[in-house]
């Protein structure tokens, strides 16, 4: 049953604003704008309209098409909760696509939990970067994505943004211009002679890494690769050289590095990727749910 239309005119109802409301159902603004348009204009009537305060108020026509929708949603609730204790014997097959260097979280923390809320589900990791994901998605090889994103995403995907992050700079905290940095922020023609950690080839975090890179047309002095952001923060303990990693786990840092920011700064997503055409789903949003929790604890 496709009754996301109901589930979008309700929350638009409660929150008495669009961007919420988007946010609520992960949705982007634009999208559920424009989802409420098309059904305004096959209805030949207007649904909300704006007080005085600038929130959104249903209309007379508005009061009875959200009756009735709530009245559907509490039908497919009963039809899929029968439904479900049908199939609770059945394994269901969730293969996600996930970067490399996230593959850990999500095997000691974020499945246990979703098979937790989920006993039936049967996830199978894949591994791999922005350069396959989106095929493996469009393809129906897997069902979900989840990886750091860096601009935009092709038209036919979407995606629950998780978390919002940027990429610093980690020093030592003995090298020369970590002071400097802190205070003004990177300049990497300062970094002439400096070895550079990167993360494995084949990731996500790689590929990013290295647009940074060529967007300071900046080539290191030596190269160097890590396995894990674990061993990037060991070898920078180790004063082998400076790494980039995302500011998520600067609340984790010893005391003998130090973080330092870009001017301006370079900013990522971590999502939860799907493909337009097979939609979101009970399982995407129970990871993306999962996934939001862990990382409030440390950027509440």
């Amino acid at each position: 049953m496709n009754t996301k239309i109901y589930e979008y005119l309700l929350a638009v109802a409660e929150y008495k604003n669009i961007s919420r409301a988007a946010q609520h159902c992960f949705i982007s603004q634009p999208a559920l704008t424009q989802h409420i348009k098309k059904l305004e204009r096959s209805l030949g009537a207007v649904l909300f309209e704006k007080n005085g305060n600038n929130q959104l108020i249903p209309t007379r026509q508005g009061e009875i098409f959200l009756t009735t929708a709530g009245r559907m949603l509490k039908i497919e609730e009963e039809t899929m909760s029968r439904i479900e204790k049908l199939r609770q014997d059945t394994p269901v097959a969730y293969r996600i696509f996930v970067d490399i260097d996230m593959r850990n979280l999500l095997i000691e923390q974020i499945l246990p939990k979703l098979l937790h809320v989920c006993p039936g589900l049967q996830p199978t990791l894949v591994c791999g970067d922005t350069r396959t994901a989106w095929d493996y998605l469009d393809s129906r090889s897997v069902d979900a994505g989840v990886f750091p994103l860096y601009g935009e995403y092709p038209s036919s995907m979407d995606c629950v943004s998780v978390k919002h992050s940027e990429y610093i700079l980690l020093l030592h905290a003995d090298h020369p211009a970590a002071d400097y940095f802190s205070l003004h922020g990177v300049d990497m023609q300062m970094l002439q002679n400096e070895t550079f950690i990167l993360n494995q080839e084949f990731s996500f975090f790689h590929d990013f890494q290295r647009q940074i890179l060529d967007y300071h047309k900046f080539k290191p002095a030596r190269i160097l690769h890590s396995h894990s952001m674990r061993a990037a923060v060991q070898m920078v303990l180790d004063k082998q050289g400076a790494a980039f990693l995302p500011n998520t786990i600067t609340s984790l840092l010893p005391p003998a590095c130090r973080a330092c920011s870009f001017n301006p700064p370079w900013c990522f997503r971590y999502v939860v990727a799907y493909a337009k055409k097979y939609g979101l789903n009970m399982y995407h949003t129970q990871m993306a749910n999962l996934l939001m929790e862990h990382y409030r604890q440390f950027h509440p």
